[in-house]
């Protein structure tokens, strides 16, 4: 019965990341429409404060009891966040959604190599075969027979590599500090600095006197993909393994891909869906390693238990 019940769990947990990824994909269509009307950082300062000004009322008091190193952590943790949106955000306003979202799910498989560097433990074969599928798709999808990457593609790449600091960043520090205290510092930071940014190079932008489409966009994002995701993701990833959730979050870049294609009426040649099918692949090889590595083990050992040599 426990079982029983715990697996329904699971599903549910993998159910509300697949709606998570559904938001964040959806989101690059919308936040490319609004970069029509708003200055990049205006924007970010306004989602990310927002965010942190909702979110702080509901724990106020594990945010007066934590201790300097979790803000500290959280702030570290923030620097990251706001680099990679800083540069897929203005990186957005040269390229495509679709592109923006494939070049920026590259950063689950750029993880193991930058943790390598950090901890020179070896990310396996595995880590490497991903690695190099999603390069190759990632030029397929974002090169330009003539001129090569755009500044956009660029900028999203660097993004990419900022977002994967991010989420070791936070793989180091949740343990040992408080997580909610960990989300709520990172997305404050995210939008002081944001809106630090914006009072120095977007001196004209308006804070306040924003077009309605602005605002339904601004709150899109604050509720569904900023508040909504990081607790739906806290709380489903009690439940469900972490190849799970990162596999399932990865699909984010699908449906970037599949919104852009609806909404912005952005066409995939073979040469461009061949290298998103790539970089899916890679994301995939990548993620799943540790997955099929536990079923290897088990499988081996059920063997010996059972006196047969292992792969005999």
């Amino acid at each position: 019965m426990s079982e029983y019940i715990a697996g329904k769990k699971m599903i549910l947990a993998d159910t509300s990341l697949f709606f998570v990824a559904i938001f964040w994909g959806s989101n690059f269509v919308i936040m490319k429409e609004a970069l029509e009307l708003i200055e990049p950082f205006t924007y970010l300062g306004l989602r990310f404060s927002l965010a942190a000004l909702i979110l702080a009322p509901f724990f106020w008091r594990r945010l007066i009891g934590a201790k300097v190193k979790d803000y500290l952590a959280g702030g570290l943790i923030g620097l990251f966040l706001f680099s990679g949106f800083a540069f897929q955000t203005v990186g957005l306003l040269y390229t495509t959604p679709a592109k923006s979202g494939f070049i920026t799910g590259t950063a689950v498989v750029i993880v193991p190599f930058l943790y390598y560097f950090i901890t020179r433990r070896s990310p396996g074969w595995w880590a490497f075969l991903g690695g190099g599928l999603a390069a190759a798709g990632l030029y397929m999808l974002a090169a330009d027979q003539v001129t090569g990457f755009n500044p956009g593609d660029a900028l999203t790449l660097v993004s990419a590599f900022l977002f994967a600091a991010h989420l070791i960043a936070i793989a180091i520090n949740c343990r040992k500090r408080d997580p909610i205290v960990l989300a709520v510092a990172q997305i404050a930071f995210t939008g002081l600095a944001s809106f630090a940014i914006a009072f120095v190079f977007e001196p004209a932008a308006s804070m306040l006197q924003q077009p309605l489409l602005i605002w339904g966009a601004i709150l899109y994002a604050v509720i569904f993909c900023t508040i909504g995701a990081f607790v739906t993701q806290n709380i489903a990833q009690r439940y469900t393994p972490p190849t799970h959730a990162v596999l399932i979050l990865s699909l984010e870049a699908v449906f970037a891909g599949i919104f852009s294609y609806l909404f912005w009426e952005e066409l995939f040649t073979l040469q461009k869906l061949s290298g998103a099918l790539l970089i899916l692949a890679g994301i995939m090889v990548a993620e799943m390693r540790p997955y099929l590595a536990a079923k290897i083990a088990t499988r081996r050992a059920g063997l010996i238990k059972r006196g047969i040599p292992p792969f005999s």
